[in-house]
This record gives structure tokens, C-alpha cells and sequence, in this order.
């Protein structure tokens, strides 16, 4: 199904790009991919054809991905706000065997020992002619995983169209739609804003980046009919009064809880939302819910779309089947098995159904959504017992109006440590994201008769009348 991305490329009339600063029609877009795959001869007689990116929103990043889609390789797309230590241990473990990357993070590689070539280094490289590679796979998208070690979700053409096509129904996209990229491409929702955009021959508005005023203006300036947001952003462009134009169809909201007097604010101000449940394995959404929906079963995350069946487990686990899921864990076989099983991925999450409506209840793996982003809280207690001075660490999230839930952390210490010097040293080893927004000091934390800390006890401590 790679051909479906490619239909409008030879469309020097319709825009496929637009910045602040340029606008690339169709045409552009891909006769610039083409010339970009000509000069990656080294990439394809690489060992490896999974080529990390690391770039923010932009033009080039799309470019680099249809140049590797042209030469048989997989875009891995890495998250910009990893630390150094965080990319290089990806990397490394990955065995990548070379990073393209756009200039301006070249001092978050410093640490790696594979090549790097910049977007601005690939213009200097002698021109060979490009020749087609058939591909199945079309992207790697990493997310937590249980031990708070990114797993690499492996998706084809197949399921990245699957996916869309599922979700035609609620997206109701036409030729000269405009989408706003306003996810981040390394997460599968801002992914997917390219690939929605090009199988439809939409226009894909890249705003300077993804602060709240950069899409505030975007949107008022260039109007886009389809817009994907988590609920930390809507919060935030609501208060700051957004124009919304009477041209937008759909905002969907995803990324974890999002609260319904949020989307009936959101309904009044024109942002026309759709509450969306999905994750990285399902290429994006696989339940919506209306407005409507929302007010006769709240907090539902609604009724699954086309091609997508939901079943709960014994266990009460939310298990999905649809033609969208993924292919394979990247080098994680055993991942892979547990949790694709019989035809349905296991999400993970605690949830029920009610007259064919979707109830989220918990996250079985812990994983804490802030902001959009998923925090493993492992991964952040690893951390913390690394600092000289705290014997032990327990993380946890608490609701929060802002971020939707916010990382917080309740810590046992054997000498005086202030919470500034915990958050100095963290910012050296994980992402900001990832460090709490309240530590908590405790003399001791609940623990089972097998000396297991109970982390559900540890929250309720700290719980406001959530």
C-alpha cells in the first residue's frame, strides 16, 4: 500500500507543505525526496535499512522519510526531548549503523559513535540515481516499555493505511484539506498527521513549533480543517482565547485522560472534538467518541471504528484486533508474543464495555501520560536511587489540570538532600518530562509481606479528592 502515499506526487497545483517560511506543492515535495534518496547510496548498502531521524516538526523530516520510503528504508523517527544518554543507549542497543539529523541537535549526539549525517550534509553528497526498493515496513515508533526501556513498534504501509482508512468516518478528509501538524512526528499521532495528509493530498501546516502561541498562531493565520491534539494543549489554547475557523471539522483529543467539561467548553468555542483512544501498536486511534456520546455515557472513550474489534479479558485488560496493528516489537521477540496474541494486542490498560462503549479504568503497566508524553515511573525510580542520599523511590502520577496527570515521586533518604539538588541531577539523566513535579518526603513507604512497594497505597497518600 506504499503507493496510496504517493498518488498526488506528480500535483504541482495542490500544496503539500506549508511553513512560515515556504510552501512546497506536491510536486516539490516529492521531485526534493527523490533527489534527497539519489544521495543516500551509502545508507542503502548500510547493514541495517532501520535509519534513525532526529529532527523536530519541519519540512526536511518529511522529505528524508519519503527519500527512505524510495530506497527500501525505515524511518525511526527518535524522540527530541531524550536526553544525550537516552539517544545513545537506543543506539547503541538498536545497533543502528547511522542517524540522519537536522543541525540544530547535533549536541544531543555527542555521545554516540555511529555516523552522523545532517539534513544540510546530504545537499554535498554525490548524485546517484535512485532505484526503487519494494519495502513492507514504513516506520519504527518508539514507546515505554514495561522496564522502562523504549520498545521500537514496527508498522507497514499495510497498517499505516489500514488505520486511516478505518478512521474515515470521523476524519471525513478531502483533497485541499489542511492538517496541522501539532504532535510531534516521533509519536505515532503526529506520524500519522503526514501519512492522513498525503494519502488524502491534504495540506500539512507545520507551525515553528509546537509551543502553545507557535499553534495558536498557525491556526487562526492558515485555517486548518483537521486538528490533533492531547488535552494539555486544548486546555492551553482555549485560555489563551484561540480563533477557531468556521472551516474546521475535527479536533481529535487523545494522548490520556481528557476531561468532559474540557471537550463541552471545547464543543461551545467551534473546536468540534472527538475523544480518541488509541496507542502506538494500533497506528493511532481504534475508538471515538462524539460529543453526544460523551454527554449520554461520560468518560467514555467511545465505540470502536471500522474494522476494529474490542474485547475485555478476565483480567479486565482491553484487548484489540484490527488490520492496523503493528508488525513486531524492533529486536524484541518475547515483547512481541506477549502481547499479540491470537490475533489481539494486548493494550495494557484495565477497562469495561457498556452497551458497545469503551471505559478506560486504569493503566495496568503504570505508564504515567503527562502532556502527551508516557513517563514509565521505572525508569524515573532508577534514576532517582542512582542519587547518593535516597534509599528509596516510589513514582506515581496525580491528576492535574495542566499536564493532565503529572509525574510525582515520594522518596525515603539517608542524608540531607534538597529537592532542587534531586531535580539538578535528574535533568543530567533523563528527559524533562520525565522529572517529578513534586517529590514527596517520607520515612518509610508501604510495602507487601514480600517487601514489594505498593505504589497504588504510596498515590492515595497524595490524592486531592481526585
Amino acid at each position: 500500500m506504499k503507493d496510496f502515499f504517493y498518488k498526488y506526487s506528480n500535483r504541482d497545483n495542490l500544496i503539500a507543505i506549508r511553513t512560515s517560511s515556504q510552501i512546497l506543492s506536491y510536486k516539490e515535495l516529492f521531485t526534493s525526496a527523490k533527489e534527497f534518496s539519489s544521495k543516500l547510496s551509502l545508507l542503502k548498502n548500510s547493514e541495517s535499512k532501520y535509519i534513525p531521524i532526529l529532527s523536530q516538526n519541519n519540512a526536511e523530516f518529511v522529505i528524508a522519510t519519503l527519500a527512505l520510503w524510495n530506497i527500501g528504508l525505515v524511518p525511526v523517527p527518535i524522540n527530541t526531548r531524550w536526553t544525550d544518554k537516552e539517544i545513545d543507549s537506543v543506539l547503541t542497543r538498536n545497533v543502528f549503523k547511522y542517524i540522519l539529523y537536522e543541525k540544530k541537535f547535533s549536541e544531543k549526539l555527542r555521545k554516540t559513535g555511529i555516523p552522523k549525517i545532517s539534513f544540510d550534509e546530504v545537499s554535498s553528497f554525490p548524485y546517484n540515481e535512485a532505484t526503487e526498493i519494494s519495502n513492507d515496513e514504513a516506520v519504527v515508533i518508539f514507546t515505554s516499555g514495561s522496564t522502562g526501556i523504549p520498545k521500537g513498534v514496527i508498522h507497514t504501509f499495510d497498517s499505516l493505511v489500514n488505520s486511516i482508512i478505518n478512521g474515515t468516518e470521523i476524519l471525513n478528509q478531502h483533497v485541499s484539506d489542511k492538517w496541522l501538524a501539532s504532535l510531534p512526528f516521533f509519536h505515532i499521532g503526529g506520524f500519522q498527521i503526514i501519512c492522513r495528509a498525503l494519502l488524502n493530498g491534504c495540506e500539512i501546516i507545520i507551525p515553528d513549533n509546537l509551543e502553545t502561541d507557535s499553534l495558536k498562531n498557525s491556526i487562526e493565520e492558515f485555517k486548518p480543517t483537521h486538528i490533533s491534539l492531547v488535552s494539555t494543549q486544548l486546555q492551553r489554547l482555549i485560555d489563551i482565547n484561540t480563533r477557531i475557523s468556521n472551516s474546521l471539522k475535527v479536533t481529535l483529543i487523545g494522548g490520556g485522560f481528557s476531561d468532559d467539561n474540557l471537550l463541552f467548553k471545547a464543543d461551545k468555542d467551534g473546536w468540534k472534538p472527538v475523544r480518541v483512544y488509541g496507542s502506538s501498536e494500533t497506528a493511532s486511534f481504534v475508538t471515538a467518541a462524539s460529543i453526544d456520546e460523551i454527554k449520554n455515557y461520560p468518560s467514555t472513550v467511545g465505540k470502536p471504528v471500522k474494522n476494529v474489534e474490542i474485547k475485555i479479558s478476565d483480567e479486565d485488560e482491553i484487548l484489540i484486533s484490527t488490520n492496523s496493528l503493528f508488525k513486531c516489537y524492533l529486536n524484541n521477540p518475547e515483547e512481541t508474543a506477549a502481547k499479540s496474541v491470537d490475533g489481539f494486542y494486548h493494550s495494557g490498560d484495565l477497562g469495561k464495555l457498556n452497551n458497545g462503549y469503551l471505559f478506560l479504568e486504569a493503566r495496568k503497566s503504570d505508564l504515567i501520560i503527562t502532556g502527551g508524553e508516557n513517563v514509565n515511573p521505572y525508569e524515573v525510580e532508577q534514576a532517582l536511587l542512582k542519587i547518593k542520599g535516597i534509599k528509596e523511590a516510589c513514582v506515581f502520577s496525580l491528576k492535574d489540570e495542566q499536564w493532565s496527570q503529572k509525574v510525582c515521586a515520594a522518596i525515603v533518604t539517608s542524608a540531607g538532600i534538597s529537592e532542587n539538588q534531586i531535580i539538578e541531577i535528574l535533568k543530567e539523566e533523563i528527559a524533562s518530562f520525565k522529572i517529578p513535579k513534586e517529590i514527596f518526603f517520607l520515612d518509610s513507604l508501604p510495602k507487601t509481606s514480600l517487601g514489594k512497594i505498593e505504589r497504588e497505597k504510596v498515590r492515595s497518600m497524595f490524592t486531592r479528592n481526585e
